[in-house]
């Protein structure tokens, strides 16, 4: 019967009461495996009178296993080279046992070797249907390099193929080909399986690929099956993106337009070549708050980083000897601001003893250039900005010596362009910019730059600091969202937000196009609760999420997938803040984000509550947010970054408890409809 079945399996049809048995083959394969190996140490170690009936046992025992598994065959999940072979070797299994049994050879001791070694071999390629390719040896195989820089990475092989490796190509490979698809080939994977292509752009839902992930789990069609696991938020929205972009291969992170949802996500997610770690220790806190003044400040680079930044402001407050007193943290110093200050080629030599500096700025400075063959003590400078200086073209050559110099800024120089040119073809891994001269073309600015990291305000406040390139552009801000084309502020030096705002900047200047607009939410924070409780727990995918960053005052990104985010679908946020002394607060804001296309919409209602304590809080106020309506399911909306703030009459309270609903059932229009949504919240600001 199995030789009929095997010999005919393309012609043969199962019924459904006989899948069962097909699905069983699973679990009873590891009876013949069993019984093989018994009888194999039985002839070896320890002749037994009943080795006989354990061969004939384990020849029905295989031919029961190898039927079941072409009963499973024959319902088109698995297809490949590895389930052939794993079907043609657990036939052969089962016929060599039968002819041992019947034949009685005198060397059958020898001879059981062999069933054993080719179960041993169909059970490899077993493996490889089950788990995938390879899946045995991958523990000793070694580990994937890291990602590229972002500069690089191109956005098919970096970004999108290891969510396919790590979350479908288990199955969907080119040795067990699930529904006909193999994801392992680029080209393949393009045409698609049985049921068609993976994508269609045009189609409700966007196509199989993205149809079957935004199915319910309970869903048999939902992928991944819902005993693997599962993508992530931020993986389903990168998928998401790429699709929505035209499922493009071979085309670099970078090409894409700097808005774009896939690009922003791929920044966060692959460091850019100006990303490092380091291994020096950090300095010491109490130096740093004694170094720090109104005119010179000191930042760590990065959290939980022993990098430093220093920026000096106010060139009439400036004096080398401020410069001198950094050599207590010169070890950690990495950033370097000294833009508009005096600054002379004899203070160059107090520069050069840091000597862990990764980026210098000298923007219209007193340079000459006559000091600056001292900067060839700083073996890990990348960066360095001496536009408006007053340096030659013969400086270049001791610039051009600078191995570790990446990029250059030397704009409103005078430098004329065959210097640079020449500058260029000796180190063509510099890049040099040079700023933009043309005096007829009518273009538009590019937007302002905003240097300032922080988010949220304490009670010091934040720095803003803004720049631009082009000489002679004036910058005009607003701090309530409104246009700064009409009764903005000139900007004419950092200066400290106090309070939070809607910040929004643009450039100007006579015969340029106005920039488009730099846009910027600074949020408040003067009451940040000592603890947090969270009384539902989040979603599984962030469940080693701490609750802690919802008051940690780190303001997440675009990425919802990274650590300063938490999730919740099926309960919701339900939270107690609590302070050890009472406060006076008038409003709290939750910060969030809303993806459409990511099934991240916003709350369906928002409540704080207020109290002495847990047991007696009363309700200080509501909010029921707006939710979108069919025209974001005609035209996709990119990821954007929103808050809703509570406000209520003052009051004082020690603790405090917050509630979020997310949507219970997404809208018909929605490729996810009937599936709950998520919420996200990365903040709970209280003021």
């Amino acid at each position: 019967m199995l030789l009929f079945f095997v010999l005919l399996e393309g012609h043969l049809s199962i019924p459904r009461w006989l899948q069962v048995a097909g699905r069983l083959h699973p679990m009873i394969l590891h009876f013949p495996i069993v019984l093989i190996v018994v009888y194999t140490i039985c002839l070896w170690f320890r002749p037994a009178p009943f080795a006989g009936q354990l061969l004939l046992w384990s020849a029905f025992a295989a031919v029961i296993t190898a039927l079941a598994g072409v009963f499973l065959l024959r319902e088109g999940t698995y297809e490949g080279s590895a389930i052939q072979w794993h079907k043609w070797l657990g036939t052969l299994t089962s016929l060599i046992l039968l002819i041992l049994y019947l034949w009685k050879p005198r060397q059958q001791k020898w001879l059981a070797v062999l069933p054993l070694t080719v179960v041993i071999v169909a059970g490899h390629f077993g493996g490889d249907v089950t788990h995938g390719a390879g899946y045995v040896l991958a523990p000793l195989k070694p580990t994937n390099p890291p990602s590229p820089p972002l500069d690089e990475a191109l956005i098919y092989h970096d970004v999108v193929y290891p969510i396919l490796d790590a979350r479908c190509m288990e199955c969907h490979n080119e040795a067990s080909s699930k529904g006909g698809l193999n994801m392992e080939d680029s080209l393949q994977f393009e045409r698609g399986g049985r049921d068609g292509k993976p994508w269609d752009t045009t189609a409700d839902g966007m196509g199989l690929l993205l149809g079957r992930i935004h199915l319910p789990a309970d869903d048999r069609r939902h992928m991944p099956p819902a005993d693997k696991t599962q993508l992530t938020a931020r993986e389903a929205a990168i998928l998401f993106a790429w699709v929505k972009d035209g499922a493009p291969f071979g085309k670099k992170v970078t090409e894409l337009d700097p808005a774009d949802t896939l690009r922003m996500i791929a920044a966060r997610l692959l460091k850019s070549n100006d990303n490092e770690s380091f291994d020096f220790p950090p300095a010491d806190e109490k130096k740093i708050a004694s170094l720090n003044s109104n005119y010179r400040t000191i930042r760590s680079l990065a959290r939980n980083s022993p990098a430093l930044a220093v920026d000096f402001y106010g060139a009439t407050f400036f004096q080398p000897k401020q410069l001198q007193e950094l050599s207590a943290i010169k070890d950690q110093i990495v950033s370097l601001n000294l833009d508009k200050m005096p600054v002379t080629d004899k203070d160059l030599s107090d520069i050069a003893v840091f000597r862990n500096l990764r980026q210098l700025n000298l923007d219209f400075t007193r340079i000459t250039g006559a000091g600056l063959h001292t900067l060839a003590q700083l073996p890990h400078l990348q960066t360095l900005s001496l536009a408006g200086t007053r340096i030659k073209a013969a400086d270049l050559d001791q610039l051009a010596r600078i191995h570790s110099l990446h990029k250059l800024y030397i704009w409103k120089t005078g430098i004329d362009q065959n210097s640079i040119a020449s500058l260029h073809q000796r180190r063509k891994d510099l890049d040099l910019i040079t700023g933009f001269n043309g005096d007829t073309v009518r273009i538009k600015l590019n937007p302002p730059r905003l240097e300032t990291e922080a988010r949220i305000i304490r009670d010091t406040g934040v720095m803003i600091k803004l720049r631009h390139f082009v000489p002679g552009a004036t910058i005009r801000y607003t701090l309530d969202g409104s246009n700064p084309d009409s009764g903005g502020q000139v900007y004419t030096a950092p200066f400290l937000l106090k309070d939070r705002s809607r910040f929004q900047a643009k450039a100007y200047k006579p015969g340029w196009l106005a920039s488009d607009p730099t846009t910027a939410a600074f949020y408040s924070q003067r009451y940040p609760p000592d603890s947090i409780h969270l009384l539902l727990p989040v979603d599984s995918n962030y469940l080693k999420v701490s609750p802690h960053v919802l008051i940690d005052a780190d303001k997440g990104d675009l990425g919802c997938g990274s650590c300063k985010w938490l999730g919740f679908r099926k309960n919701g946020l339900a939270a107690l803040l609590y302070y050890r002394k009472p406060v006076m607060i008038r409003d709290l804001t939750f910060s969030s984000i809303v993806d459409i296309g990511s099934f991240i919409f916003p709350p369906t209602r928002l409540e704080v509550w207020g109290g002495p304590d847990e047991h007696h809080l009363k309700q200080l106020g509501t909010l029921t947010p707006i939710q979108p309506d069919s025209t974001a399911g005609r035209k996709p909306i990119p990821a954007y970054l929103t808050d809703y703030r509570i406000e209520f009459p003052p009051q004082k309270i020690s603790c405090l408890k917050v509630i979020a609903d997310p949507v219970k059932k997404l809208p018909d229009w929605h490729p996810g409809k009937g599936q709950p949504g998520w919420v996200f919240f990365d903040e709970l600001l209280v003021n």
